[in-house]
């Protein structure tokens, strides 16, 4: 059951990249930044999953297990947490004290994820509108 729906997503896609590619009034760099976009978003998304992994330097990790000074950024045991959709790392205390670890990397996705959704949009809506104009 869970390939059915990856398929459906597969050709809906392909069918907005081929109505995209097809459309006859948009700039060619509008037709093209989907080829961009895409990649930048994974690297962005690559780098906001890893943003919480201490593995490479454990002492300068990006949650410190003990804190700072008392009472400025948490108390208690930390945990880096990081959720895979909408990406965010963050760090999270016991007291409830949460610090992003990378909001300038969220944003980037965000502008990458519209960049690549939009112009998709506009190409399923020409496919679905002028079907024809796929054959060529």
């Amino acid at each position: 059951m869970t390939l059915l729906p990856v398929f459906v997503v597969l050709v809906v896609c392909w069918v907005s990249l081929r109505g995209l590619l097809a459309h006859p009034l948009l700039p060619l760099w509008v037709r093209t930044s989907v080829f961009w976009s895409v990649p930048l978003g994974a690297l962005t998304w690559a780098y906001i999953m890893g943003a919480d992994d201490p593995v490479l330097f454990p002492e300068t990790a990006p949650c410190p297990r003990e804190p700072y000074l008392k009472g400025v950024l948490g108390s208690g045991k930390v945990t880096g947490v990081s959720t895979p959709f909408p990406p965010r790392a963050y760090c999270l205390w016991e007291d409830g004290t949460v610090y992003e670890l990378a909001p300038g990397a969220e944003f980037l996705f965000w502008v990458f994820f519209a960049l690549t959704v939009v112009p998709l949009a506009a190409g399923l809506w020409h496919a679905l509108r002028d079907p024809r104009s796929l054959l060529r």
